[in-house]
Formats: C-alpha cells, structure tokens, sequence
C-alpha cells in the first residue's frame, strides 16, 4: 500500500527530461575543455583547449543583449551555435572573431579542426 502524501511529495521533486532542443545532439566533433584561468573586470570568460590550441571567449553586455568576442590561435572559420540557429564567423587575419549573441545555451565550432566547446550558458 502507498502513501498518497509520499506520492504527493515525491511528485514535487521530479524532474522533467530537457527539451529536445537542449538537449546535447552528436556533432561528430571532438570536445574542446574548459580551462580554469584567473580573469579580471566584468566581462565574463571563458578558455577551451586541446592539444596545444586554444579558443578564448569573451562576453560583454550590450543595451540588446550580449557580444560574444573570440580568439583561435590559428586563423580557422567558426560557427556560433545556439538551439535555434548556426552561424558561419570568418575570423580576422590575427584569428578574432565577434557575433550579438541572446543569453542562453551556446557552443562554438571549429569544423575544420573538428572540434566544438560543447554547450555553455552565455
């Protein structure tokens, strides 16, 4: 025999699934990790890294919502990727790359080095 107040309890902790859209989908593309460094004023930062490479991240309010400023340390495309939309960067010839993103899940590509940050609340 249950207890309808322990059902009834039990029921205010479940937790749903995530939506489909957040939830992680294969890309076919080696994780980038986190890299844990000392950072300094408001911005927000963040550093990936594999092998010897690495991809710094940079996220600055703006009146509309954020700026998303990048850095590879070779000059390759990246894709900024959000659950809605994918968008191709052309980095600078010194490999810096910037984009408005919304708050929200995100993950940057490097498709041609295979390599993605994963997802990552910005």
């Amino acid at each position: 025999m249950r207890d309808s107040l322990l059902d009834e309890i039990a029921g205010l902790f479940h937790l749903d699934a995530p939506p489909p859209a957040l939830a992680p989908r294969p890309t076919g593309l080696d994780p980038m990790h986190p890299v844990h460094e000392p950072v300094r004023g408001s911005s927000r930062q963040l550093v990936f890294h594999v092998g010897t490479g690495r991809l710094h991240l940079q996220l600055d309010p703006t009146p509309t919502g954020l700026r998303l400023t990048g850095v590879l340390d070779e000059v390759h495309p990246v894709e900024v990727r959000s659950p809605e939309s994918a968008r191709a960067l052309a980095p600078d010839a010194e490999g810096w790359f910037r984009a408005d993103v919304s708050s929200g899940p995100l993950c940057v590509t490097v498709p041609d080095l295979g390599l993605t940050t994963g997802w990552f609340v910005a």
